[in-house]
């Protein structure tokens, strides 16, 4: 019996992800598998801008400055400020042509086109220069990262409207029992319950870059779970709950090992200790075990990251 992180490495190592990838919209990439080297095409920031509202002007004019224009965003100044001149400028606006220096508002006092500074302002103050986030051609995303929200921010950044990405994983997913009933139905005989293991998987499944492909339950018949895996094993993983102990009616570690290999068998886990690595054709196969609490430990554990092995993750 394997502890989880024996099984966890044995599985990293059988593995292969899958080469499908696909090309997504920037607002469709969020959560998943980059499959390209993203470099920069620009610089960031595109020019000299502004850190802070305020006032640009050459370091060497003294403290009374004279007001000739404004730089905003989207609009620079098109002149160049001379010595003892300045022009009002806003956060991320160009820095206009002849100035070093901006000063925040809040240090400086105004009347009409006359500024006044009210301390010492050191030369560069205040300004973010042109490529000091990122030069042109830097390498700034590397295949196998997930994109998370900052990742997207990033892309929208450097311009990037289209992403390749790993394709989405198919996962073959169902539910073992002669006692489970789906929900919605009535449960019209005694010790019936409903199958709640199946929804949590379904939830818990969203989270990763996946279809599923909901094969619904499958009764205690070795027949049937034979039939239901071979119609499963065109999936890139197969995840099923139930039927994976030593009870009498739990035949799914046999159909694996009829229908293709059983890896792993138990683990040193608690709870979970019942669970089945194998595989059936290219299919990597999961069975986890029917305790609804087991089987949620069982996906965190070992399931989740193996998936994201499989869909290119690093």
């Amino acid at each position: 019996m394997q502890t989880l992180d024996e099984l966890n490495a044995q599985i990293a190592a059988t593995l292969a992800p899958i080469a499908r990838t696909e090309t997504v919209a920037l607002d469709d990439a969020c959560g998943r598998v980059l499959a390209e080297v993203i470099t920069s095409n620009i610089e960031l920031p595109v020019a000299d801008v502004s850190a802070m509202d305020g006032y640009a002007f050459t370091a060497s004019s003294g403290d009374t400055l004279t007001l000739i224009g404004e730089s905003i965003a989207g609009r620079p100044f098109a002149g160049t400020v001379g010595a003892g001149e300045c022009v009002r400028i806003m956060t991320g606006a160009v820095v206009p042509a002849g100035a070093d220096t901006v000063e925040m508002q809040e240090n400086t006092t105004r009347d009409g086109d006359r500024i006044t500074l009210n301390r010492a302002t050191p030369p560069r103050a205040n300004i973010r220069y042109r490529g000091e986030e990122l030069q042109r051609g830097e390498t700034v995303l590397q295949p196998g990262k997930i994109l998370g929200a900052a990742d997207i921010l990033l892309l929208a950044a450097l311009g990037c409207a289209r992403i390749r990405v790993t394709a989405p994983l198919t996962v073959a997913l169902l539910s073992s029992g002669d006692e489970l009933v789906a929900p919605g139905a009535a449960l019209t005989e005694s010790g019936q319950i409903y199958d709640s293991n199946r929804a949590l998987l379904k939830a818990l499944l969203k989270s990763l870059p996946v279809r599923v492909h909901d094969l619904g339950i499958i009764r205690d018949d070795p027949a049937a779970i034979e039939a239901a895996l071979q119609q499963a094993a065109n999936s890139d993983a197969i995840i099923t709950s139930g039927g994976v102990s030593v009870g009498d009616y739990d035949y799914f570690k046999t159909a694996v090992a009829k229908l293709g290999s059983v890896q792993a068998y138990k683990i040193k886990m608690k709870p979970g200790k019942p669970f089945v690595f194998g595989n059936i054709g290219t299919a990597a196969y999961f069975g986890l075990p029917g305790n609804p609490v087991s089987s949620f430990v069982g996906f965190s554990q070992i399931v989740r990251p193996a998936l994201w092995q499989l869909a290119g993750a690093n």
